[in-house]
């Protein structure tokens, strides 16, 4: 269930066939932004990392400075067919805004003529449903641990005025020391003062707040990361999920109604905090409201919790991943990192035809940029706006 906000069609982001869809563009002011030209070229592909509906992630090697990062490949063709251009440009705007030690940022952006290419970091620890289904479930103080850190990653997004809609194990990236960040802004809504609900079915059956499925026009608003949070606590610390959804998706909207069970050796608190969590009423669900993140942070749950030391990983995690070197990729699934490169599955191949252009889509990190600007071959330079 991977539907997506409607929106009104891309007008200074997107320029179709090299026409700029909005019409008063020529008496809007461009912003010139230079950046050393990147192609795909100048990376060296290693493994196959996973594949979806609209492209593939390879683990790749920036020849410039020998660095590994992950390299998103997103085929234009698709992202038209099935209406993901504006939440593509809707997560590459959200992925250089954010500058959370939670969240995972983005080094470079770049396009060709068919592709879409976002690279960013490489988290070698693998994502928490690897994790999650090796052990089937987690002690409480390893639950903990990961619980806190997806709260700091949630407060940095909402305090920017947006709701993440897809906390999820997949979702969940663990790097090589032991922390973990938040990824995939694809369904991602970025509120206004105007607006300030989402109102589209987005999201994963599993994880989805009940307002998000009965909305019908009354929209619904950043209480529903919480919620999905819950829902992640309640299965790092059982295993299982706190609601029965059918594998066909279908949901009855009665099993909210119920109570959740628990296992009888449960921490009394830690339940009492999964129960606010899971309020069926969003203004009564703990984090809901403006002061809301202070009253995650004040539950009874986190007495003792040093806030600071968390978000400055001052705390050893309670995991670290057993690595023999920079791709070793033993968290990862094998069935796409045995994938030969030059497979199908690993290659995207595109019918040659016309494609849009993704206006303002480069970037490149400031952290790297130098790299580039020192490099003896002395790579040419574009404009944003001739992107």
């Amino acid at each position: 269930m991977g539907c997506c906000e409607k929106k009104k069609p891309l007008s200074e982001n997107l320029i179709e066939n090299g026409q700029s869809q909005d019409k008063n563009s020529k008496n809007k002011k461009e912003i010139e932004i230079s950046y050393p030209k990147l192609t795909y070229n100048d990376f060296e592909p290693l493994k196959l990392l996973g594949t979806g509906s609209f492209g593939r992630v390879l683990l790749v090697r920036f020849k410039t400075n020998n660095q590994l990062y992950a390299m998103k490949i997103l085929s234009k063709n698709q992202l038209k067919i099935t209406h993901q251009e504006e939440h593509t440009m809707t997560e590459r705007d959200l992925m250089v805004k954010l500058t959370s030690p939670f969240l995972v940022s983005i080094k470079f952006a770049f396009q060709d003529e068919s592709k879409l290419y976002i690279v960013s970091d490489f988290m070698q620890g693998g994502d928490m449903f690897y994790h999650l289904h090796s052990e089937k479930n987690f002690t409480e103080q390893k639950a903990k641990f990961y619980l806190i850190e997806i709260i700091l990653g949630l407060e940095h997004l909402h305090k920017n005025n947006m709701i993440y809609r897809d906390l999820k194990p997949e979702n969940i990236l663990m790097d090589s020391e032991g922390h973990i960040k938040l990824t995939d802004f694809g369904l991602s809504k970025i509120l206004n003062e105007e607006d300030d609900k989402a109102y589209t079915l987005c999201g994963t059956p599993q994880y989805l707040a009940p307002e998000v499925l009965k909305s019908k026009g009354r929209g619904y608003d950043k209480s529903v990361d919480w919620w999905s949070l819950g829902c992640f606590f309640y299965e790092m610390l059982t295993g299982f999920l706190p609601f029965y959804i059918p594998r066909n998706n279908k949901i009855n909207l009665k099993v909210f109604e119920e109570e959740v069970k628990f296992p009888p050796n449960l921490n009394p608190v830690a339940i009492g905090f999964i129960n606010d969590l899971l309020n069926i009423d969003p203004a009564k669900r703990l984090g809901a409201g403006d002061n809301g993140i202070n009253k995650i942070k004040s539950h009874a749950y986190f007495k003792g919790v040093d806030w600071d030391k968390y978000y400055n990983k001052k705390i050893t995690p309670p995991f670290i991943p057993d690595l023999d070197d920079e791709i070793d990729l033993k968290y990862f699934d094998k069935m796409f990192t045995d994938e030969p490169l030059d497979s199908q599955r690993s290659t995207m191949y595109s019918r040659p035809r016309e494609y849009s252009t993704y206006k303002g889509f480069t970037f490149m990190a400031n952290s790297v940029r130098k790299d580039l600007e020192n490099d003896n071959d002395n790579v040419d330079e574009i404009k944003e706006e001739d992107i």
